[in-house]
């Protein structure tokens, strides 16, 4: 049975919590993912044979998580962090993201250094709004933001992207770019270099380690954006 958090009587968090150690694992799902995917089991099982603690939940408009995607966008997923993390008492963190949820992370990182012991990002991508998918859209596309209007952008025969106007309009404040803090704190960002979402130099070309002098980039090869093949999490979990 899935557990959950209710806050201020409106919505709900579903997540996952195995209590062990006092290092806590906290990992972050990606856009249009939820905390059941691969990666997240992998840790999971992998904290369990090391006696850490370890957290995923959904965020809002994902997986068994309240409301719609639609409605939501970086902030508030940035807050879902904040109350989850402060409802369970979670100290010693280290906070994997994966993809946009490697974004949240770097938020959380950024304005509360003390807590997080390390930053891992798993095909990281910040300001992915602005920086990539608003790059590729139409200029018809780009109107009907504009216009308050859904785009929906088919990703395959399963699967289409919904990007909707609070999408851009609540990231475009939680921009990293435009944070003036810095975390001194180990930071460890891992690339896929067949990754075609979130090109394998993409953190390099925007930030250059601004926000974070400790950085280090890690390239995989023959890795995609999911990064979820065995010598990907192998190789992820060996620096946690």
């Amino acid at each position: 049975m899935p557990s959950y958090l209710l806050f201020n009587d409106q919505y709900k968090i579903s997540y996952k919590y195995i209590k062990r150690s006092k290092k806590t694992v906290v990992f972050l799902h990606g856009l249009f993912s939820d905390k059941r995917g691969t990666k997240s089991q992998y840790l999971a099982n992998y904290c369990r044979k090391k006696n850490y603690s370890f957290l995923c939940f959904d965020f809002r408009g994902h997986g068994m998580s309240s409301g719609n995607f639609t409605d939501y966008g970086v902030g508030d997923w940035y807050k879902d962090l904040c109350n989850v993390i402060k409802s369970l008492k979670i100290k010693n963190i280290i906070l994997i993201g994966s993809s946009m949820g490697g974004w949240v992370a770097m938020l959380y990182a950024l304005r509360f250094p003390k807590k997080v012991k390390k930053l891992i990002g798993i095909a990281p991508a910040p300001d992915f709004t602005t920086n990539l998918v608003m790059k590729e859209l139409t200029k018809i596309e780009k109107k009907k933001i504009k216009m308050n209007k859904i785009v929906e952008k088919k990703v395959n025969k399963d699967f289409t992207y919904k990007y909707s106007p609070k999408l851009f309009l609540n990231s475009k404040k939680h921009l990293i770019k435009n944070i003036n803090k810095v975390y001194k704190g180990e930071v460890i960002l891992f690339h896929g270099s067949e990754d075609i979402t979130v090109p394998y130099n993409y953190n390099n070309k925007f930030f250059r380690n601004k926000n974070f002098p400790m950085l280090i980039n890690i390239t995989i090869r023959k890795a995609d954006h999911s990064m979820s093949d065995s010598l990907s999490l192998r190789t992820i979990s060996s620096f946690i």
